[in-house]
């Protein structure tokens, strides 16, 4: 139905892949879900997540916490590309997954993952405005965050920002 209307035929893909898993044990293909189309990936962990927390006729639906660990589980095991799976875990109010003990992921200059994500689109030359669009936020939370970050990588600019940012590899 998709493929039928031309304003539409750009969800087809996502639409047809939204049960396929990142270990090939979805359906109705049985075919690895590609990571580059994280579109279904995200569906698919989102259609799980609801799926868990929704009351059934057969059961009660799971504490979110319990659908929040088997979206982890499922991640682990491989069945769900992680970008996904966090995605979902972020929208649904979890906060980020937190790291295997002993791998935690250190940010250089001590910025949080929030504040990577400012500087990214900060060095890409985005105003504070379109950050805070990009980022679902207030402009006056983007400019706090990029007041933070300029305290703790010690730069007054966003170019010495963005050059501090390819140097130490937050941006390519």
């Amino acid at each position: 139905m998709l493929r039928r209307s031309p304003a539409l035929a750009f969800v087809n893909t996502v639409a047809c892949a939204h049960h396929e898993k990142s270990d090939g044990s979805g359906y109705h293909k049985r075919v690895q879900a590609d990571a580059d189309g994280l579109g279904a990936c995200v569906l698919a962990a989102t259609e799980i997540y609801v799926g868990l927390t929704t009351e059934r006729a057969d059961r009660q639906p799971f504490p979110p916490d319990d659908a929040a660990a088997e979206l982890r589980r499922l991640e682990s095991s491989g069945a769900l590309e992680p970008r996904a799976s966090r995605a979902v875990l972020v929208a649904a109010g979890h906060g980020e997954p937190r790291a295997p003990s002993g791998k935690r992921q250190v940010n250089p200059g001590g910025l949080t993952r929030r504040e990577v994500d400012v500087l990214r689109l900060a060095a890409k030359g985005l105003t504070t405005r379109q950050i805070a669009d990009r980022l679902y936020i207030s402009p006056k939370t983007a400019d706090h965050h990029i007041q933070h970050i300029y305290g703790k990588i010690d730069v007054s600019t966003r170019a010495a920002a963005a050059l501090w940012a390819m140097q130490h590899t937050v941006v390519q």
